[in-house]
């Protein structure tokens, strides 16, 4: 009998799990289990943190799935971490499936050492996530934060730091760090808008990008020809950011900087500097090192910022629906 264990949290709930299996019967039968699933929001926040920077490790092992993954065939997850103990209790493992992109929370060495299969999901909010990223970069370049914000303050502002600089997007070149499966949702969006768009990934060749439409190019050429730099990439434990200050200067002066990926992609010190020297013209931040900011950040208090609070990723198809596309791969990649 094949048997699979699905972990909910505070995000995807166990009948998520349910309604995906009753779409996609692949086992026979399913336990089903909960960790840390009365997290609130801020609580969950600082869960994701932890397991970004310590991965599998984060937390201890939990008791109810060393239990229940003994005889499972798969374990189906969100953010429960899954550490070599987890696996190497598995004995008839075969599939981690988790409703993530990223895959932090899983020993990745041990599931490849143990022949498990680890099935990721980083079109879960990527719908999601491209929707918000232009609509932070309207946002941003058209002040529409700014002018509601003086609206609710009783001022008719006029004035704005990029008065006079105002572009529309059909006259733009909006260049895209990263060309995974978000960054081509950006891409394949703002060809409604008849952007120019150039692409940098180090990881994608230069004829797929073209077969697509757009232009490849190095990070400095994109930098120092992008009216608006968007950026979709990862970086690893240790790495540098991608955006520090010399990256700043070399972008225009009239340039924007957008970020829904990750803060760690970007020196928040240096593009603070830079803003405040008027390096670039404006910025769109919807990640910060820590979440919730200081009340007295003063990244997201300059007038020419337009800030979120971790909202790209946060709609209701996101999580609901994840289950349900994690098992369509599956069928559908896999053979099962």
């Amino acid at each position: 009998m094949r048997k699979c264990v699905a972990v909910g949290d505070m995000f995807i709930h166990p009948d998520d799990f349910r309604q995906a299996f009753e779409q996609y019967p692949i086992f026979d039968t399913c336990r089903y289990i909960t960790w840390k699933e009365d997290a609130d929001r801020q609580e969950a926040r600082a869960i994701i943190r932890r397991i970004e920077t310590e991965g599998s490790m984060a937390y201890p092992p939990d008791q109810q799935l060393l239990r229940e993954i003994e005889d499972a065939e798969a374990v189906f997850l969100h953010l429960c971490p899954i550490s070599r103990e987890v696996i190497e209790r598995a004995k008839h493992l075969k599939y981690i499936l988790t409703c993530r992109g990223g895959v932090e929370n899983i020993d990745m060495e041990a599931a490849g050492e143990n022949g498990v299969t680890v099935v990721n999901c980083p079109e879960h909010n990527a719908y999601a996530v491209a929707e918000y990223t232009i609509g932070l970069m309207i946002c941003e370049m058209r002040s529409i934060a700014r002018a509601d914000r003086a609206l609710k303050n009783g001022e008719w502002r006029e004035q704005y730091p990029n008065s006079g600089k105002i572009r529309e997007m059909r006259n733009i070149s909006i260049g895209l760090i990263g060309f995974g499966t978000i960054g081509r949702l950006v891409a394949e969006r703002l060809k409604g808008f008849g952007s120019r768009i150039l692409i940098h990934d180090p990881f994608v060749a230069a004829e797929e990008i073209e077969k697509e439409g757009y232009l490849p190019m190095e990070k400095e050429d994109l930098l120092r020809e992008a009216d608006v730099v968007s950026l979709h990439g990862r970086i690893g434990p240790g790495e540098p950011p991608l955006i520090g200050a010399k990256e700043l200067k070399m972008m225009k002066k009239d340039a924007y900087l957008i970020n829904t990926a990750r803060a760690a992609l970007v020196d928040m010190d240096a593009l603070y500097q830079a803003l405040k020297e008027e390096e670039i013209l404006g910025a769109a931040i919807d990640v910060f090192p820590t979440e919730p900011i200081a009340p007295d950040d003063p990244l997201a208090h300059l007038d020419h910022v337009t800030a979120g609070n971790h909202r790209g990723g946060d709609t209701l198809e996101s999580y609901t629906k994840a289950p349900e596309a994690v098992l369509l791969k599956l069928q559908e990649q896999y053979g099962e």
